[in-house]
């Protein structure tokens, strides 16, 4: 794998999680290739990967497109994750011990913080994403964090954080100190059933303020004026 694959590719991928194109935008071998200055081969296998990553879409004779999420995708993700990742928090919790209990709580302060902040989403989204990834790195299982890695990634996911309230950025962090309790008391049950609340939650968050986006823009349409 070359060098210019993946740079295109970690650059690629960062602009499609952060919400850098509009769902459907589509990825252009030949622009992409003159903005990195590279040929095109590199930039179609960085776009290959984003494919297999389902970050971007493939069409025969469309092109490559940023993917748009339907509420089944999300559904999807939603119903994998509450499946599988409270069973890695439960693992985390009966194995990680007092460093897992001091980055869970490094992570909750740096949260705390920036809530009472305007404008600080970014590093919101950004700690939440460190608090899962840490119980998936302390769960001591490879296949499952494989799997249940780039779902946290997920732009629907990371942009949800735009839509949340202040009292429910509060209420998703409240639920991150119930996990950390779990993990100071190491009660690897009580940390399933507290990361599945918290992602059953997230869910429920998710698709409401979904919804109410796409009644607002049916209001707000042409043929409703």
């Amino acid at each position: 794998m070359g060098r210019g694959q993946d740079k295109a590719y970690d650059i690629l991928r960062q602009r499609l999680v952060g919400g850098h194109y509009l769902p459907g935008f589509h990825l252009r071998e030949e622009a992409l290739a003159l903005e990195f200055d590279v040929s095109r081969t590199p930039i179609r296998a960085a776009l290959k990967r984003l494919v297999e990553d389902g970050l971007a879409t493939a069409d025969a004779g469309q092109g490559i497109h940023v993917a748009t999420w339907s509420e089944a995708d999300i559904e999807e993700t939603f119903r994998i994750r509450i499946l599988l990742e409270p069973h890695a928090a439960e693992l985390a919790v009966q194995r990680g011990g007092d460093a897992l209990v001091a980055r869970l709580e490094a992570c909750n302060a740096k949260m705390e913080q920036a809530i009472t902040q305007r404008g600080a989403v970014a590093i919101i989204q950004e700690t939440n994403r460190d608090f899962h990834q840490t119980l998936l790195e302390f769960s001591g299982a490879p296949r499952l964090r494989a799997i249940l890695q780039p779902m946290i990634d997920m732009p629907i996911v990371i942009r949800s954080f735009f839509l949340y309230s202040p009292d429910e950025l509060t209420q998703s962090l409240n639920q991150h100190r119930d996990i950390t309790f779990a993990a100071r008391a190491r009660d690897g049950l009580l940390g399933m059933n507290a990361m599945q609340l918290h992602l059953r939650m997230s869910h429920a968050r998710v698709l409401r303020h979904r919804r109410e986006m796409s009644a607002s823009a049916r209001q707000q349409s042409p043929e409703n004026g």
